[in-house]
């Protein structure tokens, strides 16, 4: 049976479970827009961990490697002469470029964290889009992806592109018969 061929009973129902329908959507999208930018960050946060963890590891074993230097610095022992100064100063400068040095690393590997996931998470919104659309009895949208996106969405594309095309040759060929045969049943 059509849809035109409805009772408006069922057009009341069926309106109502369209409209719970896009409320539930809704909330989807917000919550997609509130959780998505997140989901970025997550290679970012475990690289982050794991070298914090390095760092750690690493700054355990230079303090036990120079113990001495450090009880030195600490002021705990007295330097002896003019080369314990020296050595005072130099590892104030090599803490201070180490830290430097952590930090434009910090900053790097968070831009090279998010545009990696970027070009990794960011196609799947034009094929969640494509599906939608499908779903709704739109044939004719396409999945178009960006210059710059990874290779392997584009062969996923195409066979979605090529579905989209043949449903949508399918679909009007069927439209073409039933007007066909409602032509002949009226003629």
């Amino acid at each position: 049976m059509s849809q035109s061929h409805a009772l408006p009973h069922d057009a009341g129902v069926a309106g109502t479970s369209a409209s719970a329908e896009d409320e539930s959507a809704q909330k989807r999208r917000i919550l997609n827009a509130v959780w998505q930018p997140f989901l970025q960050f997550k290679l970012l946060i475990w690289m982050l961990g794991s070298t914090a963890l390095v760092a750690l590891l690493l700054g355990a074993f230079l303090y036990v490697a120079f113990s001495d230097l450090i009880a030195v610095i600490s002021g705990k022992q007295q330097a002896s002469g003019y080369y314990g100064d020296m050595i005072e100063i130099q590892l104030v400068h090599v803490f201070r470029y180490c830290g430097a040095l952590f930090v434009l690393y910090v900053l790097l590997l968070a831009a090279v964290c998010v545009a990696y996931t970027h070009r990794l998470i960011g196609p799947l919104r034009p094929f969640v889009r494509h599906v939608e659309n499908m779903t709704a009895g739109d044939y004719e949208s396409r999945v178009r992806l960006r210059k710059g996106d990874l290779n392997m969405y584009q062969e996923y594309a195409d066979r979605l592109n090529e579905l989209a095309a043949k449903l949508e040759t399918d679909g009007l060929e069927n439209e073409g018969k039933e007007k066909r045969a409602q032509e002949t049943r009226l003629g």
